[in-house]
């Protein structure tokens, strides 16, 4: 991904440049001039834009003009900046302006296009009865890189909803025909938590915010709004979001190897094991634990016992399915749920598993690659709960390691390596 800052102060620019590539990455070019830009922007495509607004060859309108012509978003900056210069850029089709006239500039110019990559993975649903301001929200949203969807309606929403969309916030307006804007909201709280999945309520009237903000909004903008206004409280309320995954996927996934921990195993698969045994569907669960491990953190240290433990999970994670289950029990034990899966079809997986496990090699130093071997438990019957499952895969899995290791067992069989 490239970004192109157009700067005619080289000092500068470099500052920015070389703050840019240490923080995101970015590949980054300058300009120094509107025409040098243009012939930057003929031979390469840009994903954002900084901007300077005075120019050796250019100022102004001129320069941001082009750069919405040629459909580059950018972020327009300036060392001062007056009231009809403010409402002016407003107008225009760009991320944000910043003022160049303090050292935290520069973190918040970072900031905001750390913001608009993230939100490439994000998609907002705006729902309004008034083409106008769908249309008017879906171009600010849009110039912020962010995915939209329109609904003219609460029933038209619910229907997005409920259909393989996915949204990450919706952007409601309260007053609207068939469901409104707060039984939209009403209707989604049930499904929904507040810090999971975030609500933008939007009203001509006052009024309507209290009963926005007490039935489940976590924001509310009067209408008529700044289009800067309006981008700053999207991207403050998708930062919070990404915050509240982050503290849940840190709780709920193995530092290590970045699969599920034994906890959230509990709970996300406590939920598919009710729904499985109610509609009689079938699944394995299979216990795996790496054979001689101990000797393998004693001989070549911990930072290579670890990698041994990365890569099974590595390995784990690439050959089951989007819908399976991987977590991290402990040590070198993992437990995998292969969802809807017969039975002599999961063995026949968990053998390959096998195989492909002790065909790998782990690089300890320039002379030394060392292999390593799984021991595999498989159950595929409900039993009574799913602990009695994890018990049962647990001692066919201690089965395996007093067969001699490297094989799967279950309850039909155990396999010679």
């Amino acid at each position: 991904m490239k970004l192109l800052i157009l700067e005619d102060s080289k000092a500068l620019a470099k500052i920015i440049a070389m703050k840019i590539s240490r923080s995101l990455e970015l590949d980054v070019d300058i300009a120094r001039s509107l025409e040098e830009a243009k012939q930057f922007t003929e031979k390469n495509h840009y994903l954002i834009a900084l901007i300077d607004l005075y120019l050796p060859d250019a100022e102004g309108d001129e320069v941001v003009d082009y750069f919405v012509e040629k459909g580059i978003p950018s972020i327009v900056m300036t060392a001062s900046i007056d009231k009809e210069l403010q409402k002016n850029i407003s107008k225009k089709n760009i991320i944000d302006y910043v003022l160049k006239d303090r050292t935290e500039s520069l973190d918040y110019m970072i900031a905001i296009v750390n913001r608009v990559l993230k939100n490439k993975r994000h998609t907002v649903l705006i729902v309004d009865d008034s083409q106008v301001y769908r249309t008017q929200i879906k171009k600010t949203l849009t110039t912020q890189l962010i995915n939209t969807i329109t609904a003219k309606d609460g029933e038209e929403a619910l229907e997005i909803m409920n259909s393989n969309y996915d949204v990450t916030l919706l952007i409601t307006d309260y007053h609207m025909p068939k469901v409104d804007g707060l039984e939209l909201t009403i209707a989604l709280r049930k499904k929904y938590k507040k810090d999971r999945f975030p609500i933008i309520g939007t009203s001509t009237d006052e009024e309507s915010s209290i009963r926005f903000l007490k039935y489940g909004v976590n924001d509310f903008i009067q209408k008529p709004f700044f289009k800067e206004e309006l981008s700053t409280r999207v991207n403050n309320t998708l930062d919070a979001l990404e915050n509240v995954q982050k503290l849940h996927d840190f709780a709920n996934t193995d530092f290590l190897t970045q699969v599920s921990n034994r906890k959230h195993f509990y709970y996300d698969m406590g939920i598919y094991y009710e729904k499985a045994v109610k509609e009689n569907t079938t699944f394995a669960l299979a216990m795996i634990d790496i054979d001689f491990f101990k000797n393998v953190n004693d001989t070549y240290g911990h930072d290579v016992g670890d990698d041994v433990i990365k890569l099974l999970a590595k390995t784990i994670k690439e050959n089951i399915k989007g819908q399976d289950i991987v977590a991290r029990f402990g040590g070198e034990e993992f437990c995998v749920v292969l969802k809807d899966i017969p039975a002599q079809a999961a063995e026949k997986f968990f053998e390959m598993l096998r195989e492909k496990v002790a065909a790998m090699h782990i690089t300890v130093d320039e002379e030394r690659q060392i292999s390593f071997t799984i021991s595999i438990g498989v159950v595929t019957d409900y039993h009574d709960s799913l602990e009695e499952m994890v018990i049962e895969s647990d001692k066919h899995l201690y089965q395996a390691k007093n067969n001699g290791r490297n094989r799967v067992c279950s309850q039909e069989k155990c396999a010679l390596a």
